[in-house]
């Protein structure tokens, strides 16, 4: 066949499969970073998913979809920070790989409890009067972005474990505050307190949420005066959504130290708002991690050492998710904080999850 039937054939063959698919491509340019490239694909997939509706097009897909149970607003995406995955691909350094390497051949088969640094954080001022009972338990979630999909089921699961607390643990890889046309967290956080009416509220977020935002005047760039002036309106907002009832507890923990410097100096502004906000309002308790995931002069290590002198790998290779070691860590903290301010005793086996160092 000649070759260009064979390119005409291709391309009408791709135009084809954008059609059918113009529904999928439209939310994948949404759900973008604000900025020129999402504007470019956003003013290229508009125009082909209106006619692929016009035409009737998308059905198919839809179809597909439904007989496979899929359901699209549900799907991961890919992190929408360009530093995390700068941060992931590039290479280390020389010096840098040695002590890592070093560290890898050392790493413990055991499960040690925790790291040998102290980790302050911010307590509450009274404990609750309530005692959990078997009869009468905690009701906890565990709710976030892709970094709880990295504990919240272990801390979760380790809450379960006692007779009074009954936990349930929620993650969305992506997601975050500042773009709930992508998930929306308060309207989410909503539905979870009218049906369930939990005691107690362990969040996280702030992975993905260094990006543009839109404010009612417009978009604003991370970390601007206005940028910060809305989010941190969003953040209040979150936590005044969850204390409006006067029984109920949030802990909002926030970011551990990660590897790319200019990553964590984001992470380091978003934490100052968090703990800000927290501290207007009762009830409300940030839980600082940086220590406990910084080695013993204050800098990332994904190898840590434990309170049993075991090398530890507790950070994952992208420099930024914790690993499992890391997230039975970082529950053990949780579960601590939550012990301030409840009252577990009624438990008859306590839970123990280890001395830390």
């Amino acid at each position: 066949m000649p070759a260009g039937k064979v390119l005409l054939g291709g391309l009408l063959g791709l135009g084809i499969a954008a059609l059918l698919n113009a529904g999928a491509l439209l939310r994948d340019a949404e759900q973008k970073p604000l900025g020129t490239d999402r504007d470019i694909s956003l003013a290229v997939w508009e125009p082909v998913e209106a006619l692929s509706s016009a035409l009737q097009m998308t059905r198919p897909r839809e179809w597909a979809d439904e007989a496979l149970g899929r359901d699209p607003d549900a799907e991961l995406f890919e992190f929408l920070i360009s530093d995390v995955a700068v941060a992931a691909s590039a290479p280390t350094s020389t010096e840098a790989e040695a002590p890592e390497a070093a560290a890898s051949s050392a790493v413990s088969t055991s499960t040690p409890d925790t790291p040998t640094t102290a980790v302050p954080s911010t307590a509450p001022p009274t404990t609750h009067a309530w005692r959990p009972m078997s009869d009468d338990q905690l009701r906890m979630w565990v709710v976030g972005d892709s970094m709880v999909n990295y504990f919240g089921d272990t801390l979760a699961g380790l809450a379960n474990d006692t007779t009074v607390v009954e936990a349930s643990a929620e993650s969305l890889l992506s997601s975050g505050l500042t773009r709930p046309d992508f998930f929306d967290w308060p309207a989410r956080l909503n539905e979870i307190v009218i049906a369930d009416d939990p005691e107690l509220l362990v969040l996280m977020f702030g992975g993905n949420d260094a990006q543009g935002i839109i404010t009612p005047d417009g978009a604003a760039q991370p970390f601007g005066e206005a940028w910060v002036r809305e989010y941190s309106t969003r953040v209040g907002g979150v936590m005044d959504l969850l204390v409006a009832n006067r029984d109920r507890w949030v802990v909002w923990v926030g970011q551990p130290i990660m590897d790319s410097d200019s990553f964590d100096a984001k992470m380091r502004e978003l934490n100052a708002i968090f703990e800000a906000e927290a501290a207007k309002r009762e009830r409300v308790v940030f839980v600082s991690t940086r220590d406990l995931f910084a080695d013993e002069n204050g800098e990332y290590s994904r190898f840590l050492i434990a309170a049993d002198g075991a090398v530890v790998d507790a950070r994952l290779a992208d420099g930024v998710h914790l690993s499992t070691a890391g997230g039975r860590w970082l529950s053990q903290l949780l579960f601590e904080r939550i012990r301030e301010i409840y009252d577990l005793s009624g438990d008859p086996a306590p839970l123990s999850l280890g001395a830390r160092g």
